[in-house]
């Protein structure tokens, strides 16, 4: 989350204006040639008219269609049958039928410090892992290429002092997508640590918006969002862009930090997922509301935010046992094993101020028929 802040101007840095979407099966399929969403974060035709009001109901799981899945603690299995938190869990379509789903998410090596991990699934339902991609690092992102080449993105903590780390997998005999799910640890084509913010103590919680790719790394543009711990005190937002796989600039958000503090989102704001529903650009952010302390874990909850329009409200998501603080908020659009267009929601319950809910990962899967 290393970024330029020394500009005090407010701008909005997201476009809408050039956006051009296909939809199919295929993830590629859905890449614009230019600098946009890429999947899953293009909503299909079924759900491109979806109103705030009604994507709100979504994510809160009080819309109307019976969902395909709604479930808690969600694990994952390894081949030797030990099971694991898939917490936060980020989930992609893939072109792989034997793999047709994909998610990474992080778990603890010790007291302080987490390894990310890849897994995936025949169902979205049942999960198992592939192997560790990397440590110490947790908060994984992905995105698969047009040319099932691959973009990750972790926070990267080797020294108590967390940065931003982007990992591509390349071409070279197996896609890059086949090369990791044969081996997750195998070393990516090409990475890159991101330079610490200045002021801040922490950059995390990274994030991949719009993405030119054309099959080269030197002439991609790559939009990561993630948050920054200004001068150790506060959590705040921040857009930035990676050029040519080397040249990183990025701005404080200061439209989403204003937006949050008004709408009671006082304390830090962190991690959250951008995503295209028709013209509109929305996003889906953890904030803490009138927080006792920076490490109050019952006082998180999620926002609902159109870009677009700069509108906000916050959510309350129907969970089973009335858990209200909530973190690391996710949103894929996948085709179910029906063929089914879906919207998958997942999210951390925190152990505070959870009611009855069990703790760890949640996953909601909506789907649009």
């Amino acid at each position: 989350m290393a970024r330029d802040i020394s500009s005090t101007s407010r701008v909005v840095i997201l476009s809408i204006s050039a956006l051009a979407f296909t939809y199919a099966d295929s993830p590629g399929a859905r890449e614009a040639a230019t600098y946009d969403y890429v999947a899953p974060q293009v909503a299909p035709p079924e759900a491109s008219g979806l109103s705030m009001a009604q994507l709100a109901a979504i994510l809160n799981e009080t819309a109307p269609n019976q969902p395909y899945l709604a479930a808690y603690q969600l694990t994952t299995t390894d081949a030797h049958g030990t099971a694991a938190g898939a917490a936060p869990l980020k989930i992609v379509p893939t072109d792989d039928s034997s793999h047709p789903y994909l998610g990474v998410f992080h778990n603890p090596i010790n007291s302080t410090q987490f390894a990310t991990h890849l897994g995936y699934s025949r169902d979205l339902k049942a999960w198992h892992t592939l192997g560790q991609i990397h440590q110490p690092a947790s908060q994984p992102d992905i995105r698969i290429l047009a040319d099932d080449s691959v973009l990750y993105a972790e926070e990267y903590n080797p020294s108590g002092r967390p940065y931003i780390r982007v990992q591509y997998y390349g071409n070279g005999g197996l896609s890059g997508l086949q090369a990791l799910i044969a081996n997750p640890a195998a070393a990516p084509t090409n990475a890159i640590t991101l330079p610490g913010t200045p002021m801040a103590k922490a950059d995390g919680t990274p994030e991949f918006g719009r993405i030119g790719y054309s099959g080269s790394l030197t002439s991609s543009t790559v939009e990561i969002t993630h948050h920054y711990f200004y001068l150790g005190q506060r959590d705040l937002e921040a857009i930035g862009v990676l050029t040519a796989f080397n040249d990183w600039s990025s701005s404080s958000d200061f439209l989403d930090d204003d937006l949050f503090t008004n709408a009671g989102g006082n304390g830090k704001i962190g991690d959250r997922e951008l995503f295209a529903v028709g013209s509109q650009v929305y996003e889906v952010v953890e904030a803490q509301v009138n927080p006792t302390s920076g490490n109050d874990y019952g006082s998180w909850r999620l926002f609902l935010i159109d870009r677009t329009t700069n509108a906000i409200r916050q959510l309350s998501p129907a969970l089973k046992g009335g858990a209200r603080s909530l973190g690391n908020p996710t949103v894929s659009f996948v085709t179910l094993p029906s063929g089914v267009p879906a919207l998958v929601f997942t999210c951390f319950v925190f152990g505070a101020n959870n009611g009855t809910t069990p703790p760890g990962s949640h996953i909601f899967v909506y789907p649009f028929q």
